[in-house]
């Protein structure tokens, strides 16, 4: 086993290997090569470039992280160059090997990984997906269509959803939960224009063209571009459905450009557009924000879908 004690050119960092194995040898540009089993001190500065520092640590069975107790010896103005690269490259080999006195943070950004809701039975059951609409935003949760159509397939239920999601956000959703054969998965497609943009530790969802949009960076994401990854996206759903013999239906609660790409997806229900084209009159009625479908819409699309439902082609 070889035993390495990581830190900067001062005495300390000898005294703390020889503690551990008082035959700690001093790694060198004269001896970093090769190295036998045992216990060994070196640092950046004794060594004459990265690319020698990874070549040493490659050799390692365990790093011990040994900071000096004061500033490091390049401390220059609060910053050491020194400490920078050793703690970057213990980052890297912190997957290959043990490393010892030297805490990394958990990532900041937990919520990339959450999922919206978790499996609820053992038994087959239905998934539903989808933006702010199928969230039930401007109705109660009990009559948003999703749980409309549980009640009626007597089923228990898991909501993907979120207010202001993207198509590859829910596809994300879809791909990582725990969807198994039988189950249905009932997808609410929203407007390929919506991008989810994360920050802070938090997601925002917002509109190619919008004033949030402009004053973004994200100068990469054209109206094309956003398309393309929209379709890819569903594209892999239906993969996915297929593949572990789940029932999905795409219903095109808020989307009129991917559904030209999914014309020949059997379980396709198209809600979109059937009624009014300003923001008014988009729904055969308005919940409680004013925005969003009221109940009557919800109880149309818990049909529309049920219906569906039962003439769909079963997985392959």
């Amino acid at each position: 086993m070889i035993t390495i004690y990581l830190g900067d050119v001062s005495d300390y960092l000898r005294q703390q290997a020889i503690k551990s194995d008082p035959a700690a040898q001093l790694i060198t540009v004269e001896n970093y090569k090769n190295l036998n089993t045992g216990t060994y001190f070196t640092s950046l500065g004794e060594l004459s470039s990265l690319t020698m520092l990874g070549e040493v640590l490659q050799q390692a069975d365990c790093i011990v992280y040994s900071p000096p107790p004061g500033e490091w010896s390049d401390c220059f103005f609060g910053k050491s160059h020194m400490q920078t690269w050793t703690e970057d490259y213990l980052d890297i080999f912190k997957f290959r090997c043990k490393i010892q006195n030297y805490n990394t943070k958990a990532p900041e950004f937990d919520q990339i990984l959450t999922l919206a809701d978790t499996r609820k039975t053992d038994s087959s059951q239905l998934w539903i997906a989808g933006c702010s609409i199928t969230h039930g935003e401007g109705v109660s949760d009990n009559m948003r269509y999703g749980q409309l159509l549980a009640e009626r397939l007597d089923t228990d239920v898991s909501f993907l959803t979120r207010r202001g999601s993207s198509i590859a956000w829910a596809a994300d959703q879809i791909l990582r939960s725990d969807i198994r054969p039988n189950d249905t998965v009932v997808w609410g497609l929203t407007a390929h224009a919506r991008l989810m943009r994360f920050e802070m530790n938090k997601f925002k969802g917002f509109v190619l063209g919008s004033k949030e949009h402009t004053q973004s960076t994200m100068d990469y994401c054209t109206s094309d571009q956003a398309l393309y990854h929209s379709v890819i996206a569903v594209h892999q759903v239906i993969n996915f459905c297929a593949k572990i013999h789940a029932k999905l239906i795409l219903a095109s609660v808020f989307d009129r450009s991917v559904v030209d790409y999914i014309q020949d997806f059997p379980n396709l229900v198209m809600l979109n557009g059937l009624w009014g084209r300003d923001i008014g009159h988009m729904f055969m009625d308005l919940g409680s924000d004013s925005i969003h479908p009221g109940i009557k819409t919800h109880e149309f699309y818990a049909d529309q879908i049920y219906q569906k439902i039962q003439t769909s082609v079963a997985p392959t």
